[in-house]
């Protein structure tokens, strides 16, 4: 126990003390940044922070557009990652972020070819031919390159639908090749299994089929062929497994949910959650079921810092808190634009107190619709302000020469509401060649003469109407 206990305190001192050399190599002014780049070091102890904070600061080669952090993050960390494959481990040796990008690009490309080979089954090979059994979908793309199969094409791919039926196998001709035999320097056999007999077709390069065998293929192929067979099935189901945990989708989820463990759902779960794919409520919708308290967590705290639109914030807001939804609309403040949302879900729910320091961290140029840009307007207030506005009243009426006073009604310039009351009444005045004024006076002064006849008005009331008023 003290010995685990030194290395942590080695450690610690470790990662202080690189992080201070750093701060104090690029100033304090930095030290936010250097901050965040040491939390993100994949080293652990801050190994790399040094190359990180003189890229991300535009010093390593003043040439190059300057990264962004999470770029910088992202490609020291896919460099850690391949770092066994990668001859040059010295990070420090780089001097350009591309020549860097260019040896991690290629270590992942040769890890991908690495996995995606473990993805298919050699079934026979010798002097002349050669026989894979694809596995996955990427395997069929990979050793079915250069036909026109479509469980290979790169675009719209049939690999998955159709080995519910069937199982596929891949025969090259050594002796051949796309130039000189177009059609015949490699075939796919297809053979189905859904029909209680089993059905061979067989499909050449431009995805013409025949059920003859090709005259190249020898028994002594088909016979490893045959001999494989049985398996084959089970070695699909399982290497699609596999890929699937190493590289879920959302869409495959429900697919795969009942063939994995407990352990390998937690797992791809967690993938997901930290994954490229947007965050959405299908997803959530999904995946809820299986997340423990923390991946919901996780899950809604990634999701608030994604791109949001109305729909999905709908969908999603009864899983969110206040402090959750806030943060939806301080990220996503187009969203608000929908004034049913900013209406109910934001002007109705939330306190004044709230909805004025949301505002003040809110991009309030993307927000364009009127009713909304009127709330935004009102969150804004001070409560000195806003006692100021509740100190007052507003009212707007039509007039003629044979009724003075018409439609007294009362406004808010803070209401979305009365904006649309003006426009009816400005369309009534049109309508009628009347005239529209408008007045402000102490809070609730006038409320009593709302709706009532001109003739109603005390003498006293008229008059300072008149004197007043404002023609709109």
């Amino acid at each position: 126990m003290e010995f685990k206990l030194n290395q942590i305190l080695e450690s610690t001192i470790l990662l202080e003390g690189r992080k201070d050399d750093v701060i104090k190599k690029y100033g304090e002014e930095h030290k936010s940044l250097i901050d965040r780049l040491s939390q993100s070091d994949p080293s652990g102890n801050n190994k790399y922070l040094g190359w990180m904070t003189k890229t991300a600061l535009g010093l390593l080669n003043k040439e190059e557009d300057i990264l962004s952090a999470d770029s910088i993050v992202k490609l020291v960390t896919d460099f850690d990652k391949r770092l066994p494959g990668i001859k040059n481990k010295d990070l420090n040796s780089y001097k350009s972020v591309f020549d860097l990008k260019a040896v991690v690009d290629e270590a992942n490309a040769k890890a991908e070819e690495k996995r995606i080979s473990k993805q298919a089954k050699k079934v026979f090979e010798d002097d002349d031919v050669i026989v894979y059994a694809p596995l996955t979908k990427e395997a069929s793309c990979k050793y079915g390159s250069g036909s026109r199969w479509c469980i290979s094409a790169k675009g719209d791919n049939y690999f998955d639908q159709y080995s519910k039926h069937s199982n596929f196998y891949f025969i090259l001709n050594k002796n051949m090749n796309a130039t000189n035999n177009p059609r015949d320097y490699k075939y796919a056999l297809q053979w189905r299994f859904d029909n209680g007999g089993r059905e061979l077709t067989w499909w050449d390069a431009t995805d013409s089929s025949s059920t003859s065998t090709p005259s190249w293929v020898k028994p002594e192929v088909m016979k490893a062929i045959k001999d494989f067979d049985p398996v084959h099935l089970k070695l699909k189901l399982s290497a699609q497994l596999k890929e699937f945990i190493e590289n879920p989708r959302i869409n495959e989820y429900e697919k795969y949910r009942k063939a994995m463990s407990p352990e390998e759902i937690q797992l791809v779960i967690n993938k997901m959650i930290k994954g490229n794919e947007a965050l959405n409520s299908k997803m959530f919708s999904i995946l809820v079921p299986d997340l423990n308290k923390s991946q919901k967590m996780e899950f809604i705290e990634n999701y608030t810092k994604g791109q949001v639109n109305v729909s999905d914030f709908k969908k999603m807001r009864p899983y969110l808190n206040d402090s959750q939804t806030l943060k939806v609309a301080e990220n996503n403040p187009t969203i608000l634009n929908n004034y049913e949302i900013a209406s109910k879900n934001f002007n109705d729910h939330f306190s004044d107190e709230e909805k004025y320091n949301l505002v003040k961290r809110l991009d309030t140029k993307k927000i364009n619709n009127t009713d909304s840009k009127v709330l935004l307007k009102k969150w804004s207030m001070t409560p000195e302000e806003r006692a100021k506005h509740q100190g007052s009243s507003f009212y707007v009426y039509l007039a003629t020469p044979e009724t003075y006073i018409k439609s007294l009604t009362k406004v808010d310039p803070l209401n979305p509401e009365s904006y649309r009351t003006i426009n009816m009444m400005k369309l009534e005045k049109q309508l009628e060649g009347s005239n529209m004024y408008g007045i402000k006076t102490k809070a609730g002064e006038l409320d009593e003469y709302i709706g009532q006849p001109y003739e109603k008005f005390p003498s006293n009331v008229i008059d300072m109407i008149n004197d007043s008023s404002t023609k709109i």
